[in-house]
């Protein structure tokens, strides 16, 4: 007998996250029951509970896990584990039921854009495009400087990255061919661990003073709101290009808009305090910041890679075998996101 498995995406749709050959494998190995792109009512929530074995969401938003007697596994498509507010993870980990997050399928495609950007910068790519079409260009014969200081190469240059979790293990294999020197601050992992891994472990105050290139790559937390701020930010030298990827969360970001209008040091931003950004906000004047509507990882070809490892741990998972796919919440890890 198949597994009974609630497939309720929203708010991703089906067709976005899934190939038809994905799903197929969904229906394979399980009784798909809901599957669609509209958020599963209570009713038919309740009408399945106690057959479900796993949860395939956007959110949780189901109530106690105690509804569910027979779950052993909810996998999230949205990008991020559900809030301790909404799962209790305590009840989760009791009963051994796996929680997984989708976030690794992701990591190529932001990580790629990463790279993007800070080229963007170091180059000056974006805002030399924009005074080419203003009839304003700065050609190479006459004028190397722009806005604000000279272009450069990544090649070996000291790269920070601020949290070491699947996005910066992929950036790091982007960053090979440039031979830059790789340094690392993440509280949440050993120095050992870093080291081992081809990065050198430093301290916050460190990184930001001694980085041309300054990419954020971790995920929020309680202990991380607001870690960049303003006496942190001050730390950055001129010709540092500062990469903003993960999430705003990290930042000040009344800070970081004030520094960048002051001319203070160049920056690429694919994620804000608020999404849309207002019209009137004064980081849109930031001369030599590149910024991008967070568009790092919504790509078809990321989103389908969510379809893909949500079916080949569904595989696993049904067939009694470890998942390996999707990244599984850790005690550890949920008591510090908070």
């Amino acid at each position: 007998m198949k597994n009974k498995v609630l497939l309720d995406p929203y708010s991703r749709q089906l067709t976005t996250i899934f190939t038809d050959e994905d799903l197929a494998r969904l229906h394979a190995v399980a009784d798909l029951l809901w599957a669609r792109d509209e958020l599963a009512p209570d009713a038919v929530v309740e009408q399945h509970a106690a057959e479900l074995t796993v949860i395939i969401c956007g959110s949780w938003h189901y109530g106690d896990v105690a509804r569910f007697p027979k779950l052993r596994a909810v996998l999230e498509v949205s990008g991020g584990f559900p809030t301790p507010q909404r799962l209790d993870y305590a009840a989760c980990f009791a009963r051994q039921i796996r929680v997984l997050s989708c976030a690794p399928a992701f990591g190529p495609a932001v990580a790629e854009m990463g790279l993007g950007l800070a080229l963007a910068c170091a180059r000056q790519i974006a805002w030399t495009d924009a005074a080419f079409r203003y009839s304003e260009p700065n050609w190479s014969h006459r004028e190397f400087a722009t806005v604000i200081g000279d272009t450069f190469t990544l090649y070996g240059k000291s790269v920070g990255l601020i949290g070491f979790g699947s996005l910066a293990r992929c950036l790091k294999s982007l960053l090979v061919p440039f031979g830059c020197s790789l340094q690392a601050y993440d509280p949440w992992l050993t120095d050992t661990s870093l080291r081992e891994q081809g990065v050198a472990p430093v301290d916050l105050h460190t990184l930001l003073a001694t980085s041309r290139v300054i990419f954020v790559l971790a995920v929020p937390s309680t202990s991380n709101r607001a870690l960049l701020g303003h006496e942190q930010l001050t730390l950055i030298r001129p010709d540092t290009v500062f990469v903003l990827l993960s999430r705003s969360h990290v930042v000040d970001f009344d800070a970081l808009t004030a520094l960048l209008l002051a001319g203070r040091f160049r920056a690429a931003i694919d994620v804000f305090p608020e999404e849309p950004l207002p019209a009137d906000h004064p980081i849109r004047r930031a001369q030599h910041a590149v910024l991008s509507s967070h568009r790092a990882g919504a790509m078809g070809e990321a989103l389908h890679m969510v379809g893909r490892f949500v079916a080949d741990d569904l595989e696993a998972i049904c067939a009694g075998l470890v998942p390996q796919r999707m990244q599984v919440a850790q005690p550890e890890y949920i008591q510090l996101r908070g």
